[in-house]
């Protein structure tokens, strides 16, 4: 490894040049200082080489090994699907490579215990991607909790519900693959991070599930059954004590997607990407627009690479990962047995 605490610059490689590379992580890596962004690898070699060329890269990969073989790289984003992550995740910290791992952490909480072990074995430098819902209130929202503004938190509500997934003319989508997926549900393990932040750990909880469409136009891999549901309704309690009831969906129309905050002292409640909250403390609903200097602000590959240079790892960690990973595993566990699901202390 460098001395990236001197300053030395530190050679990124991206495994999975699609979606949230294009649209965050290579764009805002290029902005920072001392980062050399080398090469990527693709599903295809074709396609690495397209999207080598599109962003002014120096090499593109047959495969995902070649680029982690490849001694002039320091550190690699792992942007494949979920069901690549562990595979990519320990190969790179074999080959001495700090990772970033794309979030949902894992295919499935066994999954993330063997990439928290490699984690623990090594002090490479790992961080997963954040989850971008709430950040921007989320610093006003905790400080509020943590003041005791809102008094004892009884009732935590959350709606994700919107279109997604509702044209039934839609081509499979991966997300709805168990293969490609595992037990990741619409925004379940993205808000279970937030939920984990805010409020603690739940202790247990329930889940139902329905799919409202069973089979699909066919995918580029000709699959078309649905096999992960497009609604799920769950309810559950904190370790804390307030009580969850959560509502993820694809297929409604005119959807909304908030989180509701009900404490003994006043209510309060957020979306997922507005700088502004409504409060109620019991004289009528207000909006608060926060101020710019105290909303959160996206920062993830600035962090990772400042984390490679402090030598620590990154924020959101593999640990926090595994406490989200066990409130999915819990909702799959309880979708399975029908029953009112503990979630395993991790």
């Amino acid at each position: 490894m460098g001395d990236f605490a001197g300053g030395e610059t530190i050679r990124i490689g991206i495994i999975g040049a699609g979606g949230i590379a294009r649209d965050r992580h290579i764009p805002n890596l290029r902005q920072l200082p001392g980062v050399r962004l080398v090469g990527a690898a693709n599903r295809t070699p074709e396609s690495a080489k397209r999207a080598a060329a599109e962003f002014g890269l120096e090499r593109a990969y047959d495969d995902w090994r070649q680029l982690l073989d490849d001694d002039g790289i320091d550190a690699v984003f792992v942007c494949a699907q979920p069901y690549m992550h562990r595979e990519m995740t320990l190969a790179a910290l074999e080959r001495g490579k700090h990772v970033f791992c794309q979030a949902r952490m894992a295919m499935d909480l066994a999954d993330a215990k063997r990439m928290l072990e490699a984690d623990e074995r090594t002090p490479l430098t790992t961080q997963l991607c954040p989850a971008p819902h709430y950040m921007a209130v989320e610093p006003y929202v905790r400080e509020l909790l943590a003041e005791g503004r809102l008094g004892d938190i009884r009732h935590v509500e959350l709606v994700h519900a919107n279109a997604s997934l509702l044209d039934p003319q839609a081509p499979l989508y991966w997300r709805q693959r168990a293969d490609k997926q595992g037990i990741n549900l619409l925004d379940v393990g993205i808000t279970a991070e937030i939920l984990n932040r805010w409020f603690g750990t739940v202790g247990r909880l329930s889940a139902l599930t329905r799919t409202w469409v069973n089979e699909r136009p066919a995918d580029e891999d000709g699959r078309t059954a649905v096999e992960l549901a497009d609604s799920v309704t769950i309810i559950g309690e904190f370790a804390a004590g307030a009580m969850l009831t959560a509502l993820y969906t694809g297929s409604v129309a005119g959807g909304s997607q908030r989180l509701t905050i009900s404490g003994s002292r006043a209510t309060l409640t957020c979306f997922p990407t507005e700088a502004f909250v409504l409060l109620n403390d019991g004289g009528g609903e207000k909006r608060v627009d926060i101020p710019a200097e105290r909303l959160g602000v996206w920062r993830a590959e600035a962090e990772f690479v400042q984390a490679i240079r402090e030598g620590r790892k990154g924020n959101p960690s593999l640990r926090e990962g595994i406490r989200y990973m066990a409130f999915s595993q819990a909702v799959a566990d309880s979708l399975a047995t029908g029953k009112l699901t503990e979630l395993e202390r991790v």
